[in-house]
């Protein structure tokens, strides 16, 4: 993406009339010519300030333009200079990202209705167009959800451009975004910004090294990607680590239950140690659930079978002993009221299952409903803070024309039938009362799901003692002469109730085995991935480095670098900047040289990184001569910039050396000069302008 400054506008109105100016622009090099105190400088703030970038410039949020827009404004009237208080300004422009798409955005900077964080914005040319063909829809700036919510300012800047915000850490360690206004300052220089070599720094979020974090997200480096893949890659073997313990101790609790134990299964899967050079997948081929019988351990399969032979060999002799022989009346309906209450029990035990299954259903609707209300909430948020800005959007605030509550469509819903609609803290209200409904519900369904699976639980322990009462009557159920042996009788019984509970634990180590190989994949691809990952920069970084620094180099040479050999300006590995080894190049060089090397460093980046990073090609740049830098050095400085634009990049410049001499230096370069002479920027408008509110 791109990005095109293709038209700037203020306006100022007062009790006595409007003042204003368009600034149209083209890609490529523009020189906006004026005189000292003409106003130049108010189209660069004006334009920091429209991005809502103005906190680059200071960490206290105020609008960094000067007292003309803001309380009054001193204007030529019938050859005398008055003095006039402002009762309403703003600033608008219009920007172009090279992929076909167009976007206005204006701000106003003072307003008795709008709050200065109220952004209104057009997907059209509305600065050059003298009548927009559409609406314009409200955004917010400095609040939360400005950088990432669905109506913040900033998040629709950064898909405009394209620019997907990485996370970086701050003094705490604590992750947080690169917010926009701390990349911006390699795109827009103030004024104010000529003392030093390198771009402003901002503070104000406390992000460290954020010049460097700026530097390596618009030349789009390797390594801070690897840095971030792998400080991920950490977090997540960390886990899947303790995701492994925990399913073996589970395991283990299982097993010691029984009087089993697990072997075969290692603390610590392959890959989690941090020096583990290469991971296979931990091989559980060997994993077994050993239950001891008489000193000896034995697989729990084995074991199994063999409760099988026993539990076989004691139904026959206990059927051998029982065949033919006559039955008590008394113990056989004994037997039949057990068998029934079996049954009972094994019927709503089945039904416990479904209902257990539609339990967990239930909740998962339910955690979907929730999510879905507090989406809708947050977006309902977005609107208070735009209506608190002063936006007009309260009667429009269902955008997705669904109805919040049962989110029916509305599209063919008249409005008249609609009757009376709640305003978005009525609306905010009824979520969070459906936020609150909801969630009881669901921690009722909880609790009942947690009964039910504890109810679930006492059934099949019921099951297990109806069982052993049913085969102990039915081995009574004999004659005298005819009795089965009690050995018999109490070995079938122990079998079953053995048997019953290591199945059990078979089929949980089964599912719990099969978590732990996945797991162990996991562990072992993260490891694998983490390890191939660059440390540092890569040879590739290294070689964007190369070239910012040969280009920026050459670019001092051309504008009379003089303090020492521009050979000896290096771009420092470490903070990404322009050093010269053992020195400090804002006090080594002379003045003129700092501004020549901020200069030439900032177009260097913008040139690489606009070839194979994110940089979106724009470089605006108020008065850059400065400290008496000679008029062919800053010629020389000015073909530099207007070199290599194919119009997708864009460099604006702010100047006061005469136009006589810039036009016949840059004839031929393709530069758009913007001559205002001795004029006011801010002068009498007499038209009615369409962005007026």
């Amino acid at each position: 993406m791109r990005l095109i400054v293709r038209a700037v506008r203020l306006r100022i109105n007062t009790d006595d009339g409007a003042l204003g100016r368009t600034i149209e622009l083209s890609s490529g090099l523009n020189v906006i010519q004026a005189g000292n105190n003409r106003g130049k400088t108010q189209i660069v703030q004006g334009i920091i300030y429209a991005l809502g970038m103005e906190r680059m410039l200071s960490a206290r949020a105020h609008a960094p333009l000067g007292s003309a827009l803001t309380s009054e404004i001193i204007a030529e009237r019938d050859g005398q200079e008055v003095t006039m208080p402002v009762a309403s300004s703003w600033v608008a422009v219009e920007l172009d990202n090279g992929m076909g798409e167009i976007l206005t955005a204006q701000r106003y900077i003072k307003h008795p209705t709008f709050r200065p964080d109220l952004v209104r914005v057009w997907s059209e040319p509305a600065v050059t167009r003298q009548t927009p063909e559409s609406r314009p829809t409200d955004y917010f700036l400095h609040s939360a959800g400005s950088v990432q919510g669905e109506r913040g300012f900033h998040a629709l800047l950064m898909r405009f451009l394209g620019w997907e915000l990485p996370g970086v850490v701050d003094y705490a360690g604590k992750p947080v975004l690169l917010y926009p206004d701390v990349i911006f300052p390699f795109l827009i220089v103030d004024q104010q910004a000529w003392v030093s070599s390198g771009p402003r720094k901002v503070e104000r979020y406390q992000i460290r090294e954020p010049v460097r974090r700026a530097a390596e997200f618009l030349l789009r480096l390797e390594g801070p990607l690897a840095r971030r893949r792998r400080e991920e890659l950490d977090r997540s073997i960390n886990d899947l680590q303790i995701e492994w313990t925990s399913t073996l101790s589970a395991l283990k609790g299982q097993a010691s239950a029984i009087g089993g134990r697990i072997v075969g299964v290692p603390e610590r899967p392959a890959g989690s140690v941090a020096r583990t050079t290469f991971a296979q997948p931990t091989d559980l081929g060997g994993a077994m659930l050993q239950i001891v019988r008489e000193g000896e351990w034995l697989p729990a399969e084995d074991l199994l079978r063999n409760l099988h032979a026993e539990l076989n060999a004691a139904v026959a002799a206990i059927d051998a002993a029982s065949q033919n022989g006559p039955t008590d009346t008394e113990l056989r309906r004994q037997i039949d009221d057990v068998r029934e209450e079996l049954n009972d029990v094994l019927a709503a035990a089945r039904l416990l299952e479904q209902d257990l299954t539609m339990a967990e259903a239930q909740l998962a609707a339910l955690d979907r409903r929730i999510d879905g209300l507090q989406e809708e909430r947050d977006r309902n948020r977005d609107i208070a803070t735009l209506i608190r800005l002063g936006s007009e959007t309260s009667a429009q605030h269902i955008a997705d024309h669904n109805c919040p509550t049962c989110k029916q469509s509305l599209d063919s819903v008249e409005s008249a039938e609609l009757g009376p609609t709640l305003d978005v803290g009525e609306t905010i209200g009824l979520l969070n009362a459906q936020l609150s409904t909801a969630s009881a519900m669901r921690e009722r369904s909880r609790i009942v799901a947690e009964q039910s699976a504890n109810v679930y639980s006492a059934m099949q322990r019921e099951i297990d003692h109806l069982r052993v009462q049913l085969r102990s009557l039915e081995g009574d159920a004999v004659t005298p002469n005819q009795i089965p042996k009690s050995g018999d009788i109490a070995r079938r019984i122990s079998a079953e109730i053995r048997r019953d509970e290591i199945q059990r634990a078979m089929d949980s180590f089964d599912i719990k085995q099969r978590s732990l190989i996945e797991t162990a994949a996991a562990i072992a691809a993260a490891r694998n991935e983490l390890n191939a990952l660059p440390a540092g920069l890569s040879e590739s970084d290294l070689e964007v480095l190369r070239s910012v620094g040969s280009l920026m180099r050459q670019r001092l040479q051309a504008s009379g670098f003089g303090s020492y050999a521009p050979s000896l300006v290096q771009i420092d590995v470490d903070s990404l900047q322009p050093v010269r080894q053992g020195f400090d190049v804002d006090t080594d060089a002379s003045a003129s040289d700092v501004v020549r090397i901020k200069l030439a460093y900032l177009d260097s980046i913008r040139q690489i990184g606009r070839e194979r990073g994110t940089h979106p090609g724009l470089l605006v740049l108020d008065e850059p001569r400065q400290q008496d830098m000679e008029l062919d050095d800053y010629e020389a400085v000015l073909r530099y910039l207007s070199e290599g634009h194919d119009g997708l990049s864009q460099v604006i410049v702010t100047s006061t050396t005469a136009m006589t001499h810039l036009r016949a230096s840059l004839e031929g370069a393709g530069v758009l000069f913007v001559e205002l002479g001795s004029e006011r920027l801010l002068d009498w408008d007499a038209r009615n302008d369409h962005l007026d509110r």
